[in-house]
């Protein structure tokens, strides 16, 4: 299989994933040339999607901790949640997931994400409650 055996709309969405702007492409050359021309091959797609499914089984077998609202936390905690489009992010101990973007963590220890990487804010409790009802 390759590239041209797929229709324009999927060929956009790898696109997207790969972060190749394919505004004003309309056919599939176009866009299967703006993919090419940014190193997204065949291969390279195939390989990602086999990535991709290896970390989920990963992630699905590990016990991830899920935040509960209603545990009681010590006075300096804050809830901490990533909005970067990353499937995992592991970092000073705390894995952040897509489906569990919430970390409940000390003030201090928040600051230091914050100050170190992008793509995680502050969260409410109701935030979080919204997301997992």
């Amino acid at each position: 299989m390759s590239f041209d055996t797929l229709k324009v709309a999927e060929l956009k969405k790898i696109a997207e994933d790969f972060a190749v702007d394919t505004n004003g492409l309309k056919n599939k050359a176009d866009v299967i040339a703006a993919l090419a021309e940014e190193g997204v091959t065949w291969s390279v797609y195939q390989q990602t999607i086999k990535k991709l499914e290896d970390e989920a089984e990963e992630i699905s077998e590990d016990v991830l901790p899920k935040f509960d609202p209603k545990k009681d936390q010590p006075e300096d905690t804050v809830l901490v949640r990533m909005t970067r489009a990353n499937f995992r992010y592991d970092m000073l101990g705390f894995t952040f997931t897509k489906e569990h973007p919430f970390v409940a963590m000390h003030k201090d220890k928040a600051q230091v994400i914050f100050d170190k990487e992008g793509g995680f804010r502050l969260a409410t409790p109701k935030e979080v409650q919204e997301f997992y009802s």
